[in-house]
């Protein structure tokens, strides 16, 4: 360790402080979290919803026999 190292020189913690955010920005902030999570649950369970009646039934195959008929 060098001699000219004092304690004074020595790498101290720096200390941020921050502005507290106001009651109405997080309130916000909180309330479009919550809106975006409803929203993309209710776009997964339209996405994958299947009627019960039609889940014991074939799936329809198009005409053409689909992208994979190929191979």
């Amino acid at each position: 360790m060098p001699a000219d190292r004092s304690p004074s020189t020595a790498l101290r913690p720096v200390s941020t402080t921050t502005a507290p955010v106001s009651e109405r920005t997080a309130l916000a902030v909180i309330g479009s979290m919550i809106l975006l999570m409803l929203a993309l649950t209710i776009l997964l369970f339209q996405a994958t919803w299947v009627d019960p009646a039609s889940a014991t039934e074939a799936p329809s195959h198009s005409a053409d026999g689909g992208a994979l008929s190929s191979r």
